[in-house]
């Protein structure tokens, strides 16, 4: 399938851009509505998005072999330098340290403020690391040719590879964004020559196109806006038996909540559903495949996880609702992945901004809203909290029929409706949650505000409500 605004770039591997070629240089003038539409797209962008100017040096750098003279350095040499300057500009920013902080808080809530200090000074090291690795490392690495074993690659467990792609189906590997997470990618650099596809950003393409080498032809790389003006193509390169590497640990505030480590650490996360979506369509295996660090940074061991539990679940819930599917599918993939990004925090790229994006959820009342409003908004958010998060077991037909039945309650309880309940603009944080505390929290606000209006009747019916989701905490 081929869109009407599409942009190939031929020979090597094969860069499709779906749509908005305008944007794919930071360089290029934007038109007013594209300068609009990223600017409201910003706090979805991974950290490499919003520095344009990096995309400039690394094609000069490219271009000009300057990397080649960082051959004769030691990994230590460059990690070196690349920890002075992630010092300066990472772990001097206040901004920057407090989103971090706040990320590994998320993630380690046992730990003292001073062992989340640390782990926030060796992100900021390491991210300093990376981006000395994208300029220098990253195009030595495409430089080895086709068959060579890359030397900063150790393959393991490839063999689960091979057992998923001899059913036909093509395999979907999810990635994440730590180590040196550039690696994880470069799967088509395999010795075998796998076939494989990639997703990137429209901002992100340009470091593709600067990399690109004559001997990549076993690699698609697709790109736009919108999943869905490349998700036919997705679907055919795995029905061509194509690998697919997509990365898990990016998702936007659109997709379904699932908790982030079930049984241990339950509140909710954004998950991506897109590559979900696609098993489902096409039968594809998903095996995730994690980059350790391989005693320095700059080397990593390529590792395939065994991925029964995961096939076990689809197989399980295969007829299921959409929903549940989905939902069980996430739950079982953030289990599996998310206590790697616990063990690796200090080498996660994503760290600044899971806290404030990916476990992020809260309500804004604006000012002057009447108790009538207020209740409304309320309910609104209390039936978003169920139908767009997932928890197992969680029983959501009774909680929805409790919220039905308390705002039925509260037709005509108010004994004046037009009352304002607070006269500034408010948000209430309800992040790193799950669906129950954000519910139990929601209530309790409600009854706050509405014992100050003296609505008696109102706060008997929350008090009720308050008392059956309780109910369900403790079980």
């Amino acid at each position: 399938m081929v869109f009407k605004n599409s942009k190939a770039i031929l020979p090597m591997a094969y860069l499709y851009l779906a749509d908005q070629a305008h944007l794919r240089k930071k360089s290029e003038k934007y038109s007013k509505d594209a300068k609009t539409n990223l600017r409201n797209k910003k706090d979805d962008q991974s950290w490499g998005d919003s520095m344009g100017f990096l995309f400039k040096v690394i094609k000069f750098i490219d271009q000009s072999r300057v990397y080649r003279f960082t051959k004769i350095f030691p990994h230590s040499a460059l990690n070196g330098w690349g920890h002075l300057f992630g010092q300066l500009f990472f772990g001097r920013s206040k901004k920057v340290q407090r989103r971090m902080q706040a990320s590994i808080r998320a993630l380690y809530p046992e730990k003292p403020q001073k062992w989340i200090k640390k782990v926030s000074v060796a992100n900021g090291k390491y991210m300093g690391m990376l981006l000395l690795d994208v300029l220098f490392r990253l195009p030595q690495t495409c430089d080895f040719q086709p068959g060579e074993q890359v030397s900063l690659h150790r393959y393991e467990r490839y063999d689960l590879l091979d057992r998923e792609l001899a059913k036909g189906k093509g395999v979907i590997v999810p990635i994440l964004h730590i180590g040196e997470q550039f690696h994880s990618p470069q799967l088509f650099l395999h010795p075998k020559r796998y076939k494989m596809s990639v997703t990137a950003s429209i901002k992100n393409l340009p470091m593709w196109e600067n990399n690109n080498r004559a001997h990549f032809n076993n690699l698609n790389i697709y790109a736009s806006t919108s999943y869905s003006k490349i998700a036919p193509l997705l679907k055919r390169d795995l029905e061509r038996n194509y690998a697919l590497t997509v990365y898990h640990d990016y998702s936007s505030t659109k997709q379904l909540r699932a908790p982030v480590i079930h049984g241990k650490y339950p509140y909710l996360i954004h998950t991506p559903q897109s590559y979900i979506s696609l098993h489902k369509k096409t039968g594809a295996s998903i095996l995730p495949l994690i980059a350790f660090p391989d005693g320095v940074f700059g080397k990593s061991r390529l590792r395939f996880i065994d991925n029964s539990s995961i096939m076990n679940i689809s197989q399980k819930y295969w007829d299921a609702p959409k929903k549940e599917f989905h939902g069980r599918m996430s739950t079982e993939l953030n289990s599996i992945l998310y206590p790697y990004i616990r063990v690796f925090a200090h080498q996660w790229e994503e760290l600044m901004r899971f806290a404030g994006l990916r476990a992020a959820d809260k309500i804004k009342f604006e000012a002057n809203i009447t108790a009538k409003d207020f209740i409304d908004q309320l309910q609104e958010k209390m039936l978003w909290i169920i139908d767009q998060s997932f928890e197992p077991d969680r029983p959501d037909d009774q909680l929805l029929a409790w919220i039905q039945t308390t705002f039925e309650e509260l037709e005509g309880s108010l004994s004046h409706p037009e009352a304002i309940v607070r006269t500034h603009k408010t948000f209430v944080d309800l992040s790193l949650m799950n669906a129950i505390s954000e519910l139990q929290k929601l209530s309790t606000i409600a009854m706050q505000e509405l014992t100050k209006l003296e609505e008696r009747d109102a706060v008997t019916i929350f008090q009720k409500f308050f008392s059956q989701i309780s109910a369900l905490q403790s079980e």
